[in-house]
């Protein structure tokens, strides 16, 4: 992927914390790059931007190897975009079990509206939290997440975030806020609008995924 087609500034410098695939040696020519390249296409049909994304899942569940994590782990989809990660996950971690979160973002405002936390039963000291969040923009949801795990006595250095498109203001804020917490996403794109959506992006995700 070349970030100069989207007027970015490729040079801008990520968080400890953060792992962008975008950075890596060869992801510019890798298939993770050509799928992320069609879901920013805004023409898109939600048929097929769901089939590129579900691929794009795939390669990046094949390439973090999950099968190999030894922890018990719990996948913490941020409903509603959050589901779209969650059968791929589902499938390979296959004694996985599931913490759900449902938070809204106010359109109007940008702020996270709770409504959901259910994290499941006898959770043990050394479990993983793997939280699936394809775009976070400003972390408002994210952080608000993350406070409600630590409310609840979870450690967060077992904590990982999987994200498809980040906003650097979104990992900037992270690293200041939980530090203890590694994000593995996609790419970081530089800027957000007015309205707080990340640009370029891809739009909504869960709307395009859903087709709602």
């Amino acid at each position: 992927m070349d970030e100069h087609e989207h007027g970015q500034n490729p040079h801008f410098d990520l968080p400890p914390n953060v792992t962008c695939f975008a950075r890596t040696e060869n992801a510019a020519n890798s298939k993770r790059a050509l799928y992320l390249e069609q879901l920013r296409n805004r023409e898109l049909p939600y048929q097929e931007f769901r089939k590129t994304a579900d691929k794009l899942f795939n390669r990046i569940a094949d390439d973090m190897a999950l099968q190999s994590i030894e922890n018990e782990v719990i996948l913490t989809p941020i409903f509603r975009a959050g589901l779209s990660l969650l059968p791929v996950f589902m499938q390979r971690i296959t004694n996985s079990r599931l913490c759900s979160i449902g938070v809204k973002r106010n359109e109007e405002t940008a702020m996270p509206e709770p409504y959901l936390f259910k994290v499941p039963p006898e959770v043990g000291d050394q479990a993983k939290f793997i939280i699936l969040e394809p775009m976070i923009a400003t972390a408002g949801t994210m952080c608000y997440s993350l406070g409600m795990l630590k409310q609840q006595g979870y450690n967060l250095n077992n904590i990982e975030i999987i994200a498809i498109f980040c906003a650097l203001e979104a990992v900037n804020r992270l690293q200041k806020e939980y530090p203890e917490v590694h994000i593995h996403t996609e790419v970081v794109d530089p800027t957000l609008d007015d309205k707080k959506f990340i640009v370029p992006g891809c739009g909504d995700f869960g709307d395009r995924y859903f087709g709602t």
